[in-house]
């Protein structure tokens, strides 16, 4: 699905063309053959389609694996089964009632799962999977038992059943349609914030996106997804029992996704029609189907990592040619476009203090009583050794760290413990000395994702195609990358961009996102000394628009060129501050940390 990527023009027609040879293709199925197998068949891979487009959004999109989606598909089937047979439900109201169901089930799991991650995760779905197994089996008054529900009404259209062929076209529009709602979904901005999760959840927190609020999302609609599978499978068999909803089933289920593709559209019919069609190939190992599955789980993630989809797909657009320098201009990009920094306080105006603040890790103090303000519309630097504490100052201020005393404030408003993602909405956005961007998005579509922020909309209104964002987040987003100089980057992969423009793609974001103090840690790293330079002029334009700045730095002649005011650290205390040149000759700082030679 490839939230925010777009591929060349040419790519987009034939891409187009396929999408319409293979839709002609699967409605002219019945219309080929009567053959009930050979339908039956089909159906199966259009709701294998259902449940793969849905776990697709949570492992594609987000990363998540989930091993107990048969779970999910089984509550849907059951759901519906029942609300048929003894409730007297029609197709059309047992279809959106199991759907329901299974996302509140699944919203459930999520919300009691989703603080766990990797291995544990899945563990937790097999679990899940497994109790669901054991329900259906041993909850007899309701679910049958072992034998199961029989004789599920047909779907019916003005009262009459629907014949095997027209329910095939039924499926195959709902298999249709659940591929458009994850493309739907995968590019609008709660796509984008489910990619962004995935890739680096240390910077969508800076952000203010709530990792555990995206994952959750993405669970309930996959829940979705597999409930509409099961409840499409029990009209179509018309009998259900526990074998159908194994984990064996689960594991098929993510083997679709893994075969054909994670994260791209196509993938779900590819690795659905693969393996529903592998079996028929090798019916006579039929009683190896398990290990079958396994071993070709195994070599499709060590040969095709990327899935079938995947490995096919085209390579990206080149990257736009430089000038040279490896520096963007700052004088042609971002002439004419004001920071887009969010409100920033008047230089007068204490926008950041530290009162007191305290951090001790196993008993050694990291930060130890600093107090410190830094004043609106300034550049306010933090210096000292290795250890001094100055990374974890700015952990405690954005909330990746909880002090152990002490206050910290933003314009008087106290921010102390509220994690990230709170406080970046506050105005506190940070980088990181790594560049944590969103590798798999564009470079307009990460800042897209700090111009957004927790402003992601309605879901279903994502789902449905109207999840774009607002003419001013776009705007906000372009002023925001040309104010670094990266206008003519916005279509180029994350991954693709040369270091120097990666540091600028995290200042990008944060300045979209709203920043009113951007906190800065080593921004100079690793920078050619005509980055620097352009670094310095960018960090005096930030200044000039109103901007407050925090600036973790070693290059300490850029911090001596562009700092209001400088505080040294060393051992987590503060041992001076004031103006550059009168720090610079302080004789504590020079023995601490600049060298007789300062």
């Amino acid at each position: 699905m490839g939230a925010g990527r777009r591929a060349p023009g040419a790519t987009g027609v034939s891409a187009r063309a396929g999408w319409i040879a293979v839709a002609v293709a699967a409605a002219a199925v019945p219309l080929v053959t009567a053959n009930t197998y050979y339908l039956y068949l089909a159906m199966t891979i259009g709701i294998f389609v259902v449940v793969a487009a849905g776990l697709n959004v949570l492992a594609g999109l987000t990363g998540q694996i989930s091993l107990g989606h048969a779970g999910l598909y089984a509550i849907g089937a059951y759901t519906a089964a029942l609300a048929a047979t003894r409730l007297g439900l029609g197709f059309w109201t047992a279809l959106p009632l199991a759907i329901a169901v299974t996302a509140v089930i699944g919203a459930a799991v999520a919300l009691a799962a989703l603080r766990l991650s990797g291995p544990y995760l899945a563990m937790v779905t097999i679990a899940f999977g497994i109790i669901v197994e054991g329900a259906l089996v041993e909850w007899v008054a309701l679910t049958g038992g072992p034998g199961g529900i029989f004789d599920i009404p047909k779907p019916a259209v003005g009262g009459a059943p629907l014949a095997l062929g027209r329910y095939y076209w039924l499926v195959a529009a709902a298999a249709a349609l659940a591929l458009v709602l994850t493309r739907n979904l995968a590019r609008s901005a709660w796509g984008r914030a489910l990619v962004a999760v995935k890739s680096s959840e240390l910077a969508a927190a800076s952000l203010g996106l709530s990792a555990y609020r995206v994952r959750t999302a993405a669970f309930t609609v996959s829940a979705a997804f597999a409930g509409a599978g099961g409840a499409l499978f029990a009209f179509l068999n018309g009998y259900l029992s526990p074998d159908s909803f194994t984990l064996q089933t689960s594991i098929l289920f993510l083997l679709i996704v893994l075969f054909g593709g994670l994260g791209t559209l196509a993938g779900p019919l590819v690795g659905a029609a693969a393996l529903v069609l592998l079996p028929e190939v090798v019916r006579q190992f039929v009683e190896y189907r398990l290990i079958l599955y396994g071993s070709l789980l195994l070599l499709s993630v060590y040969f095709l990592p990327r899935g079938v989809v995947g490995a096919l797909a085209r390579p990206r657009a080149a990257r736009p040619a430089d000038s040279g320098t490896g520096v963007p201009s700052l004088t042609q990009d971002a002439g004419d476009s004001p920071p887009t920094a969010g409100q920033a306080g008047a230089s007068s105006a204490v926008a950041l203090a530290l009162t007191g603040v305290t951090k001790a890790f196993g008993g050694v103090r990291a930060v130890a009583g600093v107090t410190l303000a830094v004043r609106g519309g300034t550049v306010h630097s933090l210096i000292g050794p290795n250890g001094a504490g100055k990374t974890t100052l700015v952990n405690l201020v954005s909330g990746f760290d909880v002090p152990d005393g002490g206050t910290i404030a933003l314009f008087d408003e106290g921010i102390a413990g509220r994690g990230p993602a709170a406080i970046a909405r506050r105005g506190v956005v940070r980088t990181f000395q790594t560049p944590q961007l969103f590798e798999e998005l564009s470079v307009l579509d990460n800042v897209r994702v700090g111009a957004a922020g927790h402003r992601l909309g309605w879901l279903v209104a994502a789902l449905a195609g109207f999840g774009g964002d607002s003419p001013a987040t776009q705007a906000r987003a372009r002023a925001a990358l040309d104010a670094v100089g990266l206008g003519d980057w916005a279509a180029t992969s994350a991954a693709d961009l040369p270091f120097g423009h990666r540091r600028r793609l995290e200042i990008a974001r944060a300045l979209a996102a709203g920043a009113r103090v951007l906190l800065l840690d080593e921004p100079a790293a690793g920078l050619a000394p005509a980055e620097v330079e352009a670094l310095d002029a960018l960090l005096s334009r930030l200044r000039a628009g109103g901007l407050t700045v925090v600036l973790v730095e070693h290059h300490v002649e850029l911090v001596m060129a562009i700092s209001d005011r400088v505080t040294v650290l060393d051992e987590g205390r503060v041992i001076a501050e004031g103006p550059p040149a009168a720090v610079q000759r302080d004789p504590a700082v020079v023995a601490a940390y600049l060298g007789t030679s300062a």
